[in-house]
């Protein structure tokens, strides 16, 4: 359980799982391992933390993200400072994160989404984990490990 959020105690069970809450029982996050409690963990944290619209949560005025779409536009059409908002906020709201790293995005003009690929190292388990995220301008925001998404 040390690897879980206190979030994720406190519900008792993975949300992003979509699973019955009154299905679920206290061995619930024993058919996980460690390494799987912390990345599905670090999903759901990253998750709302993408998908908060900064200024929203009034005694965390500087978490999540602000509007991408206005970030884009004010910044002369290009992604590099949010690029930078990106991993500022991360290395804040996700102490499991080391080595963040966000690479270039690919901005799909026809449907009004981007994609950020986020490198970075899990602290408990040293190896390179690939993140992919997309943000849409309906505010839905989905984050997943790479190998996850094959």
């Amino acid at each position: 359980m040390r690897n879980l959020s206190l979030f994720d105690v406190l519900v008792g069970y993975f949300t992003l799982d979509r699973v019955d809450p009154t299905s679920i029982d206290r061995s619930y996050f024993d058919k996980f391992s460690e390494h799987d409690k912390i990345r599905h963990s670090i999903i759901e944290n990253l998750t709302r933390i993408l998908q908060t619209r900064q200024g929203s949560v009034q005694h965390l005025p500087d978490f999540g993200l602000p509007d991408i779409m206005q970030e884009y536009m004010n910044a002369g059409y290009t992604f590099d400072p949010l690029r930078k908002t990106i991993k500022e906020t991360i290395l804040k709201y996700e102490p499991r994160l080391a080595k963040v790293r966000v690479e270039d995005p690919k901005f799909d003009k026809d449907n009004f989404r981007v994609f950020f690929k986020i490198v970075a190292t899990i602290k408990d388990f040293p190896a390179t984990e690939i993140l992919l995220t997309e943000f849409s301008t309906t505010g839905w925001t989905k984050v997943t490990f790479e190998r996850d998404s094959r």
